[in-house]
């Protein structure tokens, strides 16, 4: 029996998805002839995926790149809007090395840790107080090539700004719609600072239940393995905490109360198919005979439950 033409069209689109992006090593494959095929009908969607394409094989014109695609994307059609996406998050997390190394210099730091504390991180904020024109000029470059300001540990640096994606969100696929939902809750906010955790337990925990859901819904998305990659991460914090926020204290090896109550109230809206809150329901009622002590047997539950 021959397979439906349906069939063969959706593997050959899965293939050439996988081609067209290299996840996470920031290639970007041009496959204009052949993915052109199975693209949106939107008229001037093969021409929009073209021009977006010159753009961003030359890494000199990222910003061009990035402003044609947030100016044109509702003429590119499902497919190839998503592909574009894609593509710019990988190219601009290949410049994202270099254009930190012009942030790095003593005379940077300086001037963006002086208008820090009254203007805050955003280029605007910085922009009105740093007067030094070569670094204006660095500043603009960051905001221009999508990237936002952090700070830890007293240096500043330039990281991916994820809530900038969220415009692309009516004109791509829903899983990667919700690659970048979960991604920018990340950069809006990071969940850890100096090795502290300066989220709330209940977003510790809200946000790894929504990295677990997209694994487990989205399982073929090009996408999937970095989210696997954060949801680690995230596991380690909502059992273990960090350095600086333990979810057991040092001396007695009690469990924090509040990650307690956190854990309970993630159980009262239900488990569902979680594998995650199977594993909070089965780690607390083990805390119950020990009296939130953390033992060796339950440090042994937890490896075997992959935490």
């Amino acid at each position: 029996m021959k397979p439906n033409n349906l069939s063969i069209m959706n593997l050959k689109k899965g293939a050439i998805l996988g081609i067209a992006i290299a996840l996470g090593s920031g290639a970007v494959v041009t496959t204009i002839g052949t993915q052109s095929a199975y693209a949106a009908t939107a008229p001037n969607s093969s021409a929009v995926y073209k021009q977006f394409q010159e753009y961003l094989q030359q890494p000199v014109q990222l910003i061009q790149a990035r402003n044609y695609l947030i100016n044109h994307i509702d003429e590119a059609g499902v497919w190839n809007a998503t592909l574009m996406t894609l593509q710019l998050e990988n190219a601009q997390k290949v410049e994202l090395s270099d254009f930190s190394d012009k942030i790095y210099p003593d005379n940077v730091q300086k001037a963006i840790g002086t208008a820090f504390p009254k203007n805050g991180l955003t280029y605007t904020g910085l922009l009105k107080a740093i007067k030094d024109p070569k670094i204006r000029v660095i500043l603009i470059e960051g905001r221009d090539k999508g990237y936002k300001m952090e700070t830890s540990e007293g240096m500043y640096y330039p990281v991916m700004h994820y809530e900038g994606y969220k415009g692309f969100k009516p004109y791509i696929k829903q899983d990667i719609a919700t690659y970048i939902d979960i991604m920018a809750k990340e950069s809006n906010r990071p969940s850890t600072y100096d090795a502290g955790i300066v989220i709330s337990w209940d977003e510790v925990i809200a946000r790894t239940l929504a990295m677990e859901t997209f694994v487990r819904k989205y399982p073929i998305s090009n996408r999937v393995a970095t989210v696997k990659k954060e949801l680690t991460y995230a596991v380690s914090r909502l059992f273990y905490g960090t350095d600086n926020t333990p979810a057991y204290d040092y001396d007695q090896k009690k469990l924090d109360p509040k990650l307690r109550q956190a854990y309970e109230d993630a159980l009262n809206k239900g488990i569902g198919n979680s594998k995650l809150l199977a594993t909070i329901q089965k780690l607390l009622n083990m805390l119950d005979s020990t009296e939130n002590e953390f033992t060796p047997a339950i440090e042994k539950f937890l490896k075997n439950e992959g935490a």
